[in-house]
């Protein structure tokens, strides 16, 4: 008899325990966040320097549109974020 109750006890123990929480089980939302608008664009003249988008050698015209591209480029990006959390 004690050793019935001994081996019921275990299997108590056992049913009672949950299974510990898996990260497969919950989805996780990546974290879109907006650029700000730029007050002047040519602010980013020189982080695209560093990138190599912009030359020396463009004209005026032509790093103002790499700086549009790259502009338009980050906001794209922000919309298909946030229209992949819906």
């Amino acid at each position: 008899m004690i050793s019935f109750m001994t081996v019921m006890s275990c299997a108590n123990q056992q049913s009672q325990m949950a299974p510990p929480p898996s990260l497969e089980d919950k989805k996780i939302q990546p974290v879109c966040s907006a650029p700000p608008p730029p007050q002047n664009i040519w602010k980013l003249e020189p982080v695209l320097k560093e990138k190599g988008l912009i030359t020396e050698d463009m004209t005026r015209p032509e790093k103002e549109q790499v700086i549009r591209d790259y502009i338009n480029k980050k906001n794209s990006a922000y919309i298909k974020c946030v229209k992949g959390k819906k």
